[in-house]
């Protein structure tokens, strides 16, 4: 079994992303849900992540219909303005029209939320890095790695503050002692 493997404080890190999600009424835990709940990660230390920029970030990717800055940039690249698009949208049907509205659905086995499919790739994600580094169990670190070598939406977030894949997988390999 998964789970089996991960740190106490990797579970609590999981627990802390469905809170996440239930906290922002959506309908299944995402791999941003997962980023928010990694904020405290000892790795992290480090690097300037204050959560009020991460929370502006995610929420003005969510704003955009998801895309992120690098998909805006390549859209606008074809001419295409996601900004302008947005915002007669929003005139149109009002503030937040494309954030998809996290309508939360019942789910069976006592109503909990779903993981989406690219928060649960998070997580294998995150085994394949504690294992390449031949830890033996999976820690926090390891899922700020995994969420660092998506190319998504939380990756860019923390790029955007200077943390990037290389550098945390040194410290992660090399921890202080």
């Amino acid at each position: 079994m998964i789970a089996e493997r991960f740190t106490k404080d990797a579970r609590q890190a999981v627990h802390d992303a469905v809170k996440e999600a239930q906290n922002a009424s959506a309908g299944e835990i995402g791999p941003e849900h997962l980023l928010l709940a990694l904020l405290d990660t000892p790795v992290l230390a480090s690097f300037d992540v204050p959560r009020d920029a991460v929370e502006t970030a995610l929420r003005d990717a969510r704003r955009k219909g998801g895309l992120s800055s690098a998909d805006a940039e390549a859209l606008r690249g074809l001419g295409i303005d996601v900004d302008e698009i947005v915002a007669s949208v929003e005139r149109s049907f009002g503030e937040g029209a494309l954030a998809g509205g996290a309508k939360r659905k019942r789910w069976p086995f006592g109503g909990h939320l779903p993981f989406n499919a690219a928060a649960k790739q998070t997580l294998v994600r995150g085994l394949a890095e504690a294992r390449d580094l031949g830890h033996g169990t999976l820690g926090k670190e390891h899922l700020v790695l995994a969420l660092l070598s998506a190319n998504g939406l939380p990756a860019e977030v923390l790029a955007a503050r200077g943390v990037r894949y290389p550098e945390v997988r040194k410290r992660v390999a090399n921890p202080p002692r």
